[in-house]
């Protein structure tokens, strides 16, 4: 990766046009092209002031610096840690982390956000069954103000993440993240199932004071951490989702904190199993209905209920529709190791 490209990586994972990014450092949107095509190199203090705007390093700027990227290789290799009480799911930008006490009444989630060792923790939930409680803290983007309801996890927002949690830790997946920039496959050209998968192999971050979300999808496996503070919407956990022909199939869920309210409705609940695999699973699609939501022999089956080039609608439960855009903003786009 040159300095041109992680300049243009930095611009587009806030969001931000080359003018935007611009005004941001006091310049024009030329020079910020001029950066991106490695035409020219920007001077040391931008590179220092963006460090500061953006919370990253200055050695995750430069091309020759102690960086995210090994010289020889394009790509960060992503991955899926498991152990008996803990899940990690490692990226270039975050590291999500699932874990448990050994008695498995008490299920966490933390979010750690940032480059090289740096990542720091953003947003932490923890559910503890004996007591029914459910408490949670997140940072806003300025990593200053804090939504809480718990003045005991929100002390904790900051700390490092510990790159050695996942040395002693069985590795389940391998994936990179796509630097390419190629656009994602239309239905036309790639067909329902595969721009299913490819479109949802990524991760989102959107925080507010109404609502943190982050989900991730690995291609085989979804994670979701989520937290709506004035209805104490809450949802954390981990599914094995699997594509077929005409939709997708819910291959079983590990672990999931579901708070919503009072927990009084059917849809709440708690479940902590870090044992869990999907083996030899085999898809009804005898049993698919396009347009429907539906308890199959085998498990929950979410059907095509209409698609165009650029959008796939699923028919989820009740009234809910999950719908996937080829165009939808991701924070980091992922494909698949080959091995």
């Amino acid at each position: 990766m040159t300095l041109g490209q992680r300049i243009q990586q930095i611009r587009r994972e806030h969001g931000l046009s080359q003018e935007e990014f611009g005004d941001k450092l006091g310049t024009t949107r030329q020079t910020v092209s001029r950066w991106e095509l490695d035409q020219a190199y920007p001077e040391i203090s931008k590179i220092v002031l963006i460090s500061k705007i953006f919370s990253i390093t200055t050695d995750s700027i430069l091309k020759d610096g102690i960086c995210t990227f090994d010289k020889d290789v394009d790509f960060f290799t992503c991955g899926v840690y498991r152990s008996a009480i803990s899940e990690i799911v490692e990226t270039e930008r975050f590291a999500l982390v699932y874990y448990s006490t050994c008695d498995k009444n008490v299920l966490g989630t933390k979010l750690y956000s940032g480059y090289e060792n740096k990542k720091r923790l953003v947003a932490i939930c923890e559910r503890n069954h004996i007591e029914s409680s459910t408490e949670y803290a997140y940072y806003l983007e300025d990593e200053r103000t804090v939504i809480f309801n718990s003045q005991k996890l929100s002390i904790l927002l900051g700390e490092l993440y510990d790159n050695g949690l996942k040395k002693s830790m069985l590795r389940l997946e391998t994936f990179w993240v796509d630097h390419s920039g190629n656009p994602l496959p239309k239905v036309k050209d790639a067909g329902i199932p595969k721009c299913l998968t490819l479109w949802r192999m990524a991760d989102s971050y959107n925080v507010s004071a109404k609502r943190f979300n982050f989900f991730l999808c690995t291609g085989k496996t979804e994670y979701i951490f989520s937290i709506i503070p004035e209805d104490t919407n809450i949802y954390c956990g981990a599914s094995y989702n699997i594509v077929f022909d005409l939709g997708i199939f819910s291959g079983g869920q590990f672990f999931r904190i579901r708070q919503y309210r009072d927990n009084s409705e059917k849809f709440c609940g708690f479940h902590c199993d870090f044992s869990y695999e999907a083996k030899d699973i085999h898809i009804p699609t005898a049993e698919c209905e396009l347009g429907k939501c539906l308890m199959t022999s085998k498990g929950l089956m979410w059907c095509v209920k209409r698609y165009s080039d650029d959008e796939i609608v699923l028919q989820g439960c009740g009234d809910d529709e999950y719908i996937y855009h080829r165009t939808d903003k991701k924070t980091e786009q992922f494909i698949k190791s080959e091995n």
